[in-house]
């Protein structure tokens, strides 16, 4: 696209060592979403560990006009991929963090966004962390509680009484990232709640974690059967955050 877009970078307060920090990419979900400047206990507590982290409010991201919003629709696994390694691009080339060390996360939207990441850069990205990801938008499309988003994202019309057609279900598989699924070279931990209605972990993150293990990839997954989409209990969101810095670190 070529309309700006925005990133918020935040720093860490005090490096672990004398070295660069390492990063955090994080696009945030959505993919109708934005990060505000706001406080987060994430984002606070993984700075005060020594993290830097960049938040991508890529194209299709609110708060800019309807317009923006609609840039993304139909193009989403390439424009917002290429706004969101842009911004890591762009943050590793200031000096300010370390090359080696980036690592992406992001949940619903964000952990499409992560897997794609981690998929079509595979030797940028060191690690990644995903929550209820957005795996392929074709399977999603049967079972989820938001058919219409399938549709539209992928860039196809949405008409209740008449059945996808298979260049509908080609056009939603081919911008979904399992189909970059075997180049996924960084170590992947996928976290799912198993009441989850909007993205079934049944036939989407399941669905990646079986396939990079058939691949005798590195990937971890945990399962809480009582959390919903956004998976936030306390228990669930300590036990994730605990997983994420274990990971990262």
């Amino acid at each position: 696209g070529s309309e700006p877009y925005q990133v918020i970078f935040i720093s860490p307060v005090k490096p672990p060592s004398a070295s660069l920090p390492p990063l955090i990419v994080w696009p945030h979900g959505g993919p109708h979403g934005v990060y505000p400047a706001e406080f987060v206990v994430w984002w606070e507590c993984l700075t005060l560990l020594g993290f830097a982290i960049v938040l991508v409010n890529y194209h299709g991201s609110t708060g800019f006009g309807q317009d923006f919003i609609e840039t993304l629709p139909g193009k989403v696994g390439t424009l917002d991929v290429q706004d969101v390694q842009f911004a890591a691009e762009s943050i590793v080339k200031s000096g300010e963090v370390d090359k080696d060390h980036v690592m992406v996360m992001g949940g619903s939207h964000g952990g499409f966004l992560t897997t794609h990441m981690i998929g079509q850069f595979p030797e940028f990205y060191k690690a990644g962390f995903t929550r209820n990801p957005v795996i392929d938008i074709a399977a999603m499309k049967s079972t989820t509680d938001i058919p219409d988003w399938c549709s539209c994202e992928g860039g196809i019309s949405y008409t209740p009484a008449i059945p996808p057609t298979s260049e509908d279900y080609s056009a939603m598989l081919k911008c979904s990232p399992i189909v970059h699924a075997s180049k996924i070279m960084a170590p992947l931990v996928i976290s799912l709640g198993g009441e989850d209605l909007r993205v079934p972990a049944i036939n989407q993150g399941r669905q990646l974690y079986f396939n990079l293990k058939a691949q005798g990839k590195d990937v971890s997954l945990y399962y809480y059967p009582k959390d919903c989409h956004p998976m936030m209990s306390v228990d669930t969101d300590a036990d994730c955050f605990m997983h994420c810095v274990l990971h990262f670190h």
